[in-house]
């Protein structure tokens, strides 16, 4: 096969590679913490690429974003004090704005190159998230932000980082002395929505995650959502003491929609929950016996 031109190629599995195909390069660079590309690609659009792994694309950034943010807020009903940890591009903070009764959201982000950079070149995700007198951005690594936080004091908590990769940034932010600490800061009903990888081909981080998060939280709820530009399936998990995610009807979302001021939206809707419930529960059952309690001695990485 013959393959012209340039080319992004990403380890996906530890038996896989998939290539994208480069129709332009917008910028290519490297942080204090990771490296940084910005690429465009014929179907997919602008691509923001760290670390060699793809982590938006203006085509379908949205159904990402959407699922990790609206399925958490419906869980909790009336979310007003939101963090976002990572989120760099804007995006996460720009769907919590969504809901008009939420009162402030802090993004702690540990790179704040990664943020200019997302401004400059990223402009149609975030949609000027950035200059909403709701919004705060904190350049600070998310954990020890997290931790100078009064306890009890945040309705929801969304963790937006990369993936754990050995050396890079995030791994500790999956364990379980992290979700100890982020549920000191949650209220009582509050909420936590991770990005927890791929269970397709990341199986055993993802079931992870979900096993840890099981021994801080009574309630965790995987979602799996298919991206294109990730080109397999994702998950979303959702932690909380109160209520689990699986409860929610369709029902029970349109009315915390309305009451909250939820519009706009292009990918997550009420009717559609419930067949990402039906989906995630039907494969997970698949793949959660591999995993394994994630703690600070002893991370799991990529």
């Amino acid at each position: 096969m013959s393959l012209s031109g340039i080319w992004h190629v990403e380890k996906v599995a530890d038996d896989k590679v998939e290539l994208l195909k480069v129709s332009s390069v917008i910028y290519v660079g490297r942080t204090k913490y990771q490296s940084v590309k910005v690429v465009e690609n014929p179907s997919l659009g602008k691509c923001l690429i760290i670390d060699d792994y793809i982590q938006s694309s203006t085509y379908d950034e949205h159904i990402y974003h959407e699922t990790l943010v609206h399925p958490a807020f419906s869980t909790h009903g009336f979310p007003r004090r939101v963090v976002v940890i990572g989120g760099g591009e804007g995006a996460t903070a720009r769907e919590a704005l969504r809901w008009k009764n939420v009162e402030s959201v802090v993004m702690f982000e540990i790179d704040s190159e990664v943020v200019e950079i997302c401004k400059t070149y990223l402009s149609e995700i975030n949609r000027g998230v950035f200059d909403d007198p709701r919004f705060k951005l904190v350049i600070e690594e998310g954990r020890e932000a997290l931790s100078k936080l009064d306890n009890n004091s945040i309705d929801a908590l969304v963790v937006d980082v990369t993936d754990p990769i050995s050396g890079g940034p995030s791994y500790l932010l999956y364990t379980r002395e992290f979700y100890q600490l982020a549920k000191k800061k949650l209220k009582t009903n509050g909420v936590l929505a991770t990005q927890s990888t791929s269970p397709i081909h990341n199986s055993k981080v993802y079931s992870s995650i979900k096993k840890t998060l099981a021994t801080v939280f009574k309630h965790v709820s995987p979602l799996f959502l298919y991206i294109p530009s990730f080109s397999t399936l994702w998950s979303v998990t959702v932690a909380s003491d109160v209520k689990s995610m699986y409860e929610l009807d369709s029902k029970t979302i349109e009315r915390v929609f309305r009451e909250n001021g939820v519009g706009g939206l292009r990918f997550y809707n009420p009717s559609l929950h419930e067949a990402l419930v039906t989906i995630s529960k039907a494969y997970g059952s698949n793949v959660d016996a591999e995993g394994v309690v994630i703690t600070d001695n002893n991370p799991i990485t990529l």
